[in-house]
């Protein structure tokens, strides 16, 4: 009986929530420590290696996803052991090989990224240029584990995944403030504990992927033939990868070139806070796209819409009510957290921004990974590359006029476009007559009840509450909360199922 429940789609879905959740609070609740104890011009460096390892991410060649892909398809095939087998090893020393020459590129250029890239007022060039060369080894340890996160989910092993995930993520957090508090507090100290980390927790992965295997005997070996069976799949991916690097990564890097370190910081903690949305429906990402695939490969329809609109709608319960609490509630929250009025002030506009974007980048989650799971990447490409060509030169624009607030609508306006333009045409050539049905079944009541209980939680505050406190902040946003599980039937159905009790 224990065997279903750990292996069932809701018990997964559950413990890698969990798992993101744990993994976004931590990233969060930590981020003002860190500031006070190495200084918010460090932070920004720190902030400078979340934006070169977003940009390396180009160089997965599409691999993770497409092998993900392909284990998911042979898992259901008989006697396809040897084949898994020789296709994880395949692409596993591609990533190695990839993550150690780029590891070491990054060292190698330390210097001339710390002396011409980065922007410090008091920061010396020789504390910069140490915390690059360990940026590099960071890399280098980092980059195969996406592969073995690949492979885990399309074995759907994802329950020991989170727990994996969990254990380094808060071991890195908690691990890293002893490290500043007992030897140093600087960067150079931040970073190698990060990359020892990094690395342990990459061969624990590593351990558990061929645990998982379970293919035998036999000798594992590189194989060009297995390679060849994901490269047209991978290849779309890259396309996928290198344009969307341009979306999703290039304002981080203008933005490090072209305002000081101080506001690179403050740019991606607002991107950092906002990232808690997609972050928290991920889980979705490792149930539903493996069985995407299979259901697809089955030529199961019926019961792939069950599931597809499923999976939007509780994406649309869980985004709107985050993102309409970060849009109205931005200054407070950031208040709250660090408080440091003069951080909260420069950050909260951008975190507004990117909350928005955030929360209708979800929205295109589902779509795309049906198209994922169909094999189609053109699209994405081609809309992608769209949009490459009119919002990156505004990028330039909009950061030189109005600075890291200016770059941040870039994220906002690429998510618009996703949705007002992009959606409608997925939804007309590859799932025709479902569209009335994701407005009205699946967003429309999420949607209306989070953005109104949103502005009646914010109007109260204004009117009775304007000095909020902690305290009264979180019961307003429980009693807002309360309200919402009783509008939302599937909250309702799950308030049963765990039997709670309304108050008195």
């Amino acid at each position: 009986m224990s065997l279903r429940i750990s292996e069932s789609g809701s018990f997964k879905a559950i413990v890698t929530l969990a798992s993101r959740i744990i993994t976004a609070l931590v990233g969060i609740v930590f981020v003002p420590v860190y500031v006070r104890l190495i200084g918010v011009e460090s932070y920004g460096l720190v902030a400078f290696y979340g934006t070169l390892a977003g940009s390396l991410a180009i160089l997965d060649l599409g691999l993770s996803t497409a092998i993900s892909r392909q284990v998911a398809i042979l898992k259901v095939e008989n006697n396809k052991g040897k084949e898994m087998k020789d296709l994880v090893f395949s692409v596993e020393i591609i990533y190695w090989v990839i993550g150690l020459v780029m590891g070491g590129l990054i060292a190698l250029l330390a210097h001339p990224i710390a002396a011409h890239w980065v922007k410090a007022k008091e920061l010396p060039i020789s504390v910069i240029e140490k915390g690059v060369m360990l940026m590099g080894i960071v890399f280098a340890t980092q980059f195969p584990a996406s592969i073995y996160n690949g492979v885990m989910i399309g074995l759907e092993k994802q329950v020991q995944n989170a727990f994996i995930t969990i254990f380094f993520t808060v071991t890195k957090a908690a691990g890293v403030i002893a490290v500043l508090l007992l030897f140093s507090k600087t960067v150079e100290s931040y970073f190698i504990w990060q990359a020892a980390l990094t690395f342990l927790l990459t061969l624990s992965l590593r351990a558990f992927v061929w645990r998982n295997l379970k293919t035998g005997d036999s000798e594992r070996t590189f194989s060009v033939g297995q390679l060849k069976t994901i490269w047209r799949f991978a290849a779309g991916m890259t396309g996928i990868s290198a344009i969307t690097f341009f979306l999703s990564q290039i304002d981080k890097i203008v933005v490090s070139k072209m305002v000081l370190l101080e506001f690179v910081g403050y740019y991606n903690l607002a991107f950092l806070i906002a990232s808690v949305l997609p972050q928290i429906i991920s889980p979705l990402q490792t149930v539903v796209f493996p069985k995407f695939t299979s259901l697809l490969a089955q030529h199961k329809r019926a019961e792939f819409l069950a599931l597809y609109h499923k999976s939007c709608r509780w994406v649309a319960i869980i985004v709107f009510p985050i993102g309409f609490t970060l849009i109205l509630f931005a200054k407070e929250i950031l208040m709250f957290w660090t408080k440091n009025p003069g951080l909260a002030i420069h950050t909260a506009p951008i975190l507004q921004v990117f909350a928005a974007g955030s929360v209708l980048n979800c929205m295109m989650w589902m779509p795309y990974f049906y198209l994922l799971a169909r094999g189609n990447t053109r699209f994405t490409i081609v809309q992608n590359l769209i949009a490459s060509a009119i919002l990156v030169p505004l990028l330039f624009w909009w950061t030189n006029k109005y600075g890291a607030l200016g770059a941040s609508f870039v994220w906002l306006t690429v998510n618009s476009g996703y949705v007002l333009i992009s959606l409608p045409i997925i939804y007309k050539f590859y799932l025709r007559g479902e569209l009335v049905k994701w407005y009205k079944n699946d967003i429309a009541l999420p949607f209306l009840a989070a953005g109104l209980l949103a502005l009646a939680a914010k109007y109260f505050q204004l009117q009775i509450i304007p000095d909020i406190t902690v305290v009264y902040f979180i019961l307003l946003l429980l009693l807002a909360l309360l309200v919402y599980v009783f509008i939302i039937p599937e909250l309702r159905h799950l308030r049963y199922r765990l039997k709670w009790k309304w108050p008195g």
